[in-house]
């Protein structure tokens, strides 16, 4: 394999002004499990694969002991008030990769093409440092000013730092796509970014579905969330103990801090 390429399943697939929504592996797999909760819900169909010599150099193992090639996956669904086109998958390039990120971006960028794309949301997380979120906030930047006041009523907090990043597909894809003439919205869960949080990934997808306006059942993300929670409630309970083992007089110092 020397280039990145696209294996479609289906073929002839026909989609009125369709949305692309993408959703890969990022900060504590927010956009990820989003964009595969939606898949899910909507029984949306995988048409497509993507394979990249750019991914990580490993085959995954399945559950019945064969191996498979690392991809990304293309889904439609043609049910709701407009078609959407989904790309969801098990990885991005290394970061360090950036002629990787550029040339996958372009493939999938010349694909969604062919099928009319003219709006776009990229799902990801933005990391708040390590900190835990109790009620995280979605944070969004868009390809145009005309974008950002078309959803400003929306509940997004939109990102005034210039000179800030959006690093990966969930940044490249937007901006790349404007030299398209597309238009695109980046939606980020804040999470502390070293756990899989589905409690930031329920945030985002609220959002989302308000935009597109589409009814979801949240049980299974609520799971999620509440896994989330009392994964961050131990982390913090944690670090709490460390910190009083730290700030304790020499001599003190207890062995069982970790509890």
């Amino acid at each position: 394999m020397k280039e990145t390429y696209i294996i479609e399943e289906i073929k002839d697939i026909k989609l009125d002004n369709p949305i692309f929504v993408e959703g890969l592996p990022g900060i504590g797999l927010v956009g990820k499990l989003a964009a595969d909760h939606l898949i899910q819900e909507l029984k949306a169909v995988k048409f497509a694969d993507l394979y990249s010599p750019r991914f990580p150099h490993q085959a995954l193992v399945e559950k019945d002991s064969t191996m498979r090639l690392m991809k990304n996956e293309f889904y439609y669904y043609t049910g709701g008030k407009r078609d959407i086109l989904f790309l969801s998958g098990d990885t991005q390039p290394p970061p360090t990769d950036g002629y990787g990120h550029y040339e996958i971006a372009t493939t999938i960028l010349d694909f969604i093409e062919k099928f009319g794309v003219k709006e776009m949301f990229t799902l990801g997380g933005y990391s708040t440092g390590g900190y835990p979120v109790k009620e995280p906030k979605v944070l969004g930047a868009a390809s145009d000013v005309e974008t950002v006041e078309k959803y400003k009523e929306k509940n997004i907090v939109f990102r005034e730092d210039p000179g800030s990043a959006i690093v990966g597909a969930s940044g490249l894809l937007i901006a790349m796509g404007k030299l398209r003439d597309m238009k695109g919205l980046c939606l980020l869960g804040e999470s502390p970014g070293y756990i899989i949080d589905a409690k930031a990934s329920k945030a985002v997808l609220q959002v989302l579905v308000d935009i597109l306006e589409l009814e979801i059942n949240m049980e299974e993300l609520d799971k999620r969330a509440e896994e989330t929670e009392k994964a961050l409630s131990k982390i913090q309970e944690m670090q709490k103990n460390m910190t009083e083992y730290q700030t304790l007089p020499p001599g003190n110092e207890e062995t069982g801090y970790i509890r």
